[in-house]
């Protein structure tokens, strides 16, 4: 009666399929593998989607967000001229005009994080990107 309860009708019986350690990790590690190269391949289709079906050209393309917003785009190319990739800069800009929901400050620091990529923004550096409003 080893492995039964007293009065049990069937004897006892492991699990059909037992997920190991081992097909765990290598199921995760699929997992993982499968997003990555999806994700891979649709940032590319999406990149030459824009490039093809886009009005704009690539120079436009890149100040277009800055031109809606009406920023100087001389401002932010000089100093993104000076920042190396993984650097570490700040950014001075007074609050401006508050908008619906944030004021126009706000704004153009979501935009410098955005333009200086891959720079690190943080709030005290070397490194200062000044900007005021025209």
């Amino acid at each position: 009666m080893e492995g039964r309860l007293e009065g049990g009708p069937r004897p006892s019986q492991r699990p059909p399929v037992r997920l190991t350690v081992v097909a765990a990790v290598v199921f995760v590690a699929a997992l993982a593998a499968s997003a990555l190269i999806s994700g891979n391949e649709v940032r590319h289709h999406v990149a030459e989607s824009v490039a093809r079906d886009s009005k704009l050209t690539s120079a436009e393309r890149r100040y277009a967000a800055g031109d809606r917003l009406s920023f100087d785009a001389a401002a932010f190319d000089a100093f993104r001229v000076r920042l190396r990739p993984r650097e570490r800069y700040a950014v001075d800009v007074p609050p401006g005009a508050k908008g619906p929901f944030i004021t126009r400050g706000a704004v153009v620091r979501a935009y410098a994080a955005f333009y200086f990529l891959p720079a690190i923004q943080v709030d005290q550096a070397d490194h200062v990107f000044r900007y005021r409003f025209r």
